[in-house]
């Protein structure tokens, strides 16, 4: 029987079974390995199989803003101890009107100042003069945020976390879980592939798929969104000429399009390099919490649609952009109600739940495992800056 259980070995859930290992506990971590391929695939898919995620402590929220500055501090030990490189500083931008309107400008003065960050306000000359590769609307201007802003792989960051898990002893077990029972001193994991695993505590990190196969008592209140990205291939010579770029975030004026987040040239596993870009679009819908239909959007989902419109967007913020080929993929953002994680107990003492991203927890995502395992092992609310009620279900 193992202490504490953990469902879900995707960016949250890898993050909470290292620190749950680290306090000693005997943890063990439950969840598929990336399928090989996606469109024969029958299982349950997630998000992260990706190369980059824009990091970044300015925010229109106090609350990200902690969780990203504490887990940006950690980036570099976990790469050093895992011996995994997963993160790049290139410094951040947020493109938007410039008349501040939008939270991002109104909140960046107190939180740079909070939690001493460097950054450089741009005016819509001072922005083209500054990053000359780059365009936008001539009443847009800019923030400039320095490094540690950046990007990271939510691959090669879920591959650091396992391998520290894994050195501290910790039990990382390829399968799926579908049924959780409850019993009075321990709870019992059933999986896909037959295997039954029992534990004293349970927490479930299941993203996407919390609500999906038998793993709680009640539903979470949680809203799933589809999201599409593009990749813009583009040769070495091409990468290397924007090489320098900053991640971009973008409050453009679209009837098709909103909030993009760009990132600049990067290396993909099949040896290419691709701009990715995403953002919220005209045909996104609200999925079922069921695992067929989520499974049909990521294998069959037509992202295909609103490939002309974002090529536009992106062909319009890089000028002569030089790509050779073009395609879309598919994600699916997990939003609660409050549009914080949810970090909180089921059942006190048992079974715990840390889910919700809300589109913003990849580069958080150390410092969401953090507190969902101090929760999880010590029974308590531990963090003293961090009100509990903030991600409370």
């Amino acid at each position: 029987m193992f202490d504490v259980l953990v469902i879900g070995k995707g960016l949250m859930g890898s993050a909470a079974a290292r620190c749950l290992s680290a306090f000693g506990a005997d943890t063990a971590v439950l969840g598929p390995d990336e399928p090989q391929n996606p469109q024969t695939h029958d299982g349950v898919f997630a998000s992260h199989y990706d190369q980059g995620r824009i990091t970044r402590r300015l925010s229109k929220d106090l609350t990200w803003a902690t969780l990203a500055d504490r887990s940006i501090a950690q980036y570099r030990a976990l790469e050093a101890r895992s011996g995994i490189k997963f993160y790049e500083p290139t410094g951040g931008l947020y493109v938007g009107p410039d008349d501040g309107s939008h939270a991002y400008w109104q909140n960046a003065a107190a939180i740079g100042q909070r939690f001493g960050v460097a950054y450089d306000e741009l005016s819509a000359d001072e922005l083209a003069a500054r990053l000359p590769r780059l365009h936008f609307p001539a009443c847009f201007a800019g923030i400039l945020e320095h490094a540690p802003a950046g990007y990271i792989n939510p691959r090669g960051l879920i591959a650091a976390q396992l391998a520290i898990f894994a050195e501290q002893g910790g039990t990382i077990l390829r399968e799926t879980a579908v049924t959780v029972t409850r019993h009075s001193n321990h709870v019992t994991v059933q999986t896909k592939e037959g295997n039954q695993y029992k534990t004293r505590k349970l927490l479930i990190a299941a993203g996407g798929f919390s609500n999906c196969f038998d793993l709680l008592e009640r539903p979470l209140p949680l809203r799933l969104k589809t999201e599409t990205i593009i990749l813009a291939e583009v040769d070495e010579d091409e990468a290397a000429r924007l090489g320098d770029m900053p991640t971009v975030i973008y409050a453009i004026d679209s009837p098709d399009l909103n909030g993009i987040y760009l990132l600049p040239p990067i290396l993909y596993p099949d040896g290419r390099f691709y701009l990715k870009m995403g953002c919220d679009t005209r045909l996104d819908q609200t999925l079922l919490h069921d695992v067929e239909a989520i499974r049909r959007w990521f294998i069959h989902g037509d992202s295909d649609a609103m490939l002309p419109a974002m090529r536009a967007a992106l062909e319009a913020i890089i000028p002569g952009l030089r790509a050779q080929s073009w395609a879309t993929k598919r994600c699916l953002i997990t939003y609660t109600p409050h549009g914080k994680p949810f970090i909180d107990a089921l059942v006190p003492g048992q079974v715990y739940v840390a889910t919700g991203g809300n589109g913003s927890s990849a580069k958080s995502s150390d410092a969401i495992g953090q507190l969902a395992a101090s929760l999880t092992w010590h029974d308590a609310w531990q963090d003293k800056e961090l009100d509990a009620a903030l991600f409370r279900i």
